[in-house]
C-alpha cells in the first residue's frame, strides 16, 4: 500500500517542466548514436498533441560527425557539458538540444519553415577571427574579413536539402565549432564533417514534418545520455 501511495504521489506533485514548456516546442526530432565515437544512429521525430508525445517518424538511419558526437553550446543544461566537447573543425556533430530555425537549398523550397536559396555567393564562415563567424553570408553584399568558409552550393546534392540547426549562436563563441546543419548524405557509411546526414528520401520526410510555429526542436546524444536527458527533460 505504501508503495502505491508513494507513486500516487510522485505523479500528482511532479510539476517540473518538461521541455514541452521550457521551450515551448511541440515538435521532437530525436538522433541517437550507439556511443561517443559512432558514425551512424536513428532518428525519430514526434509531435505533441493530447498532452504527450506522439511519434511521427520511426529509426530512420543517418549518419553523423566523422569524430561522432561530442557536447556543444546549446539549449541543454551546460552541466551536461563535461568529457567530450565540440571544437572548432575536429569532427563532432553537437550533442545536447537545439532549435531547427529554418531550411536551405539549391531551389526554392516549399514546406512550413523559412528557406534560404543558396548559390555560389553563399557561405558559411568557420573562420575563428572574423566578424562573420558562424553565419551564412553572401559574398557580395558583405566585405570580407575571412580566410575560411564553407561553400553552401557544392558540387554534389549534399546541400541540395538542408536545415539549419541552431547551433553556437547568442552569440557564437569562436572556436565552439560552426556551420551545423542537417543535410543529405553522402552514402550510409560515409561521415561529415560535424552535420547529421541521411538519404535526400528522409530528409525530405524531415522537410515535410518540420512547422516552424512548433518549434522544432533537435535532441542528439548518444544511447547512453538519452535515458538523462529523457529524465531531465520528460523526452518521449
Amino acid at each position: 500500500m505504501i508503495f502505491f501511495i508513494s507513486i500516487l504521489l510522485t505523479f500528482l506533485f511532479d510539476q517540473t517542466p518538461g521541455i514541452h514548456q521550457k521551450l515551448k516546442t511541440s515538435q521532437l526530432v530525436v538522433v541517437t548514436t550507439n556511443g561517443w565515437n559512432n558514425i551512424d544512429g536513428k532518428m525519430s521525430t514526434y509531435q505533441w498533441e493530447n498532452n504527450k508525445w506522439s511519434p511521427v517518424l520511426k529509426d530512420i538511419p543517418i549518419v553523423t560527425g566523422r569524430s561522432g558526437l561530442a557536447w556543444g553550446k546549446g539549449l541543454h543544461d551546460t552541466d551536461l557539458n563535461k568529457g567530450k566537447l565540440k571544437k572548432e573543425g575536429d569532427g563532432n556533430a553537437p550533442a545536447g538540444m537545439y532549435y531547427l530555425t529554418g531550411l536551405f537549398g539549391y531551389q526554392d523550397i516549399s514546406a512550413k519553415m523559412s528557406s534560404l536559396k543558396v548559390d555560389e555567393r553563399t557561405f558559411c564562415v568557420d573562420d575563428v577571427n572574423s566578424g562573420y563567424y558562424n553565419q551564412i553570408v553572401k559574398s557580395d553584399t558583405v566585405q570580407k574579413d575571412w580566410n575560411s568558409a564553407e561553400t553552401m552550393r557544392m558540387k554534389s546534392d549534399v546541400y541540395k536539402y538542408g536545415i539549419f540547426v541552431d547551433y553556437n549562436v547568442n552569440p557564437a563563441i569562436p572556436g565552439k565549432g560552426s556551420c551545423i546543419f542537417m543535410h543529405i548524405w553522402s552514402k550510409s557509411t560515409s561521415p561529415t564533417a560535424g552535420c547529421t546526414a541521411m538519404t535526400e528520401a528522409n530528409i525530405l520526410k524531415l522537410i515535410g514534418f518540420l512547422d516552424k510555429s512548433k518549434n522544432p526542436v533537435l535532441v542528439q546524444v548518444p544511447q547512453s545520455e538519452y535515458p538523462k536527458l529523457k529524465k531531465l527533460y520528460k523526452l518521449p
